[in-house]
């Protein structure tokens, strides 16, 4: 016999647990010995002391092949009660699904009596009907045939009728159609006449608004570009003069650097006159103090004209040192002091640019050394 899946689970669960409980329990299933009666005690015994191991190795196989016996014993109980439950919940499912079998054969042979009878009972009801619709037409034809023997009595009398109306009615008709296409023909003259009137309204409004849209167009254009001239013309104005105020500028300050040139050469030259009188090495290093003296002072008189001095700077002292290329351009600057006025210092000699040539004669004119302190 074949068991399912689940069934054969079971047995093993079963046989599992009660090997477990023999094992756990270390059931000793050796049948007790009998107790004897007691007998007097006799005190001359002879003990073969050699015979005792083997009767105690015999005694504990014994026990061992009893529990062995014993195990196999409840192991074929688990198995013989796990077989007999399978069996019973296969004989159980069995008797179910013929239950259920003979259930859906029952029902489907009710199913097929109760459709037999529908259709018994459909096919008697249509041919009622099918005989009852056969003489309810036997009798309309026979209606029908009177009622068309009637109509065409009635049907010639009203021919004769009818042709007498559709003569009159044409005649009506013809005389209402040509007063209709009269009336048709002068409303579409006066609708086309209208349509006529809107379209060159409609034309002559299109090209006034049109008219108007160019000349407002070109009257913006012209204001838009007279105003463009306008602006042109004032910037171009303004920009002439801003060149001619920087030309003039520019002239008048290398007009005056010209002039301070010549002062400073005409110095100079003094300078160098009066010394060449007096040939001694005294004279010629007081000639070279005095001209870098009167070329220092040249270059902080142009300083002060380039510089901007605020009221923050009044009265704050800064030490600088100038140091001028042959041509007279700057090569270098240092400033110590108050950090605000030397900023204010070197954006002075960023409008400056060039100083005076400074003379050949004069070593000491290369490097200028100032105290300038803003007064205002």
């Amino acid at each position: 016999m074949k068991y399912s899946l689940t069934t054969s689970a079971v047995i093993a669960v079963l046989l599992h647990a009660v090997l477990f409980a023999v094992l756990f329990f270390n059931v000793d299933l050796t049948p007790e010995e009998p107790k004897q009666k007691e007998k007097p005690l006799i005190h001359a015994t002879m003990v073969d002391y050699n015979s005792l191991p083997a009767q105690r190795e015999a005694r504990r196989k014994a026990e061992l092949e009893a529990k062995r016996k014993a195990e196999a014993e409840a192991r074929r109980k688990a198995e013989a009660e796990a077989r007999k439950k399978a069996e019973e919940e296969a004989k159980k499912k069995a008797e179910a699904e013929a239950k259920k079998r003979a259930e859906a054969e029952a029902r489907r042979k009710a199913e097929e009596a109760r459709k037999q009878a529908e259709a018994e009972a459909r096919k008697k009801a249509e041919e009622e009907a099918r005989a009852l619709a056969e003489r309810q037409a036997a009798e309309r034809a026979a209606q029908e045939e009177a009622r068309k023997q009637a109509e065409l009595a009635l049907k010639k009398a009203e021919e004769a009728k009818k042709k007498a109306e559709e003569e009159a009615k044409k005649k009506a008709e013809a005389e209402a159609k040509k007063k209709a296409e009269a009336e048709a023909k002068k409303k579409a003259e006066e609708e086309a006449k209208k349509k006529a009137e809107a379209e060159a309204k409609k034309k002559a409004e299109a090209e006034a608004k049109k008219k108007a849209e160019e000349e407002a167009k070109k009257k913006a254009e012209a204001e838009a570009k007279k105003k463009a001239e306008a602006e042109a013309r004032k910037k171009a104005e303004e920009e002439a003069k801003k060149k001619a105020e920087a030309e003039a500028r520019k002239k008048a300050e290398d007009e005056a650097r010209r002039k301070r040139e010549q002062s400073l050469e005409d110095d100079i030259l003094g300078t160098l006159n009066g010394s060449g009188q007096n040939g001694s090495p005294q004279n010629g290093t007081n000639a070279q103090l005095e001209m870098a003296q009167r070329y220092g002072m040249t270059v902080k008189s142009i300083i002060e004209e380039a510089w901007h001095v605020e009221k923050a700077m009044n009265g704050k002292t800064v030490n600088i040192t100038v140091r001028i290329s042959e041509n007279g351009s700057i090569s270098g600057e240092n400033c110590t002091g108050d950090s605000r006025v030397c900023q204010s210092v070197r954006q002075a000699l960023d409008r400056i640019h060039a100083f005076p040539a400074p003379p050949k004669e004069c070593s000491d004119c290369r490097v200028i050394h100032l105290k300038m302190t803003p007064r205002i």
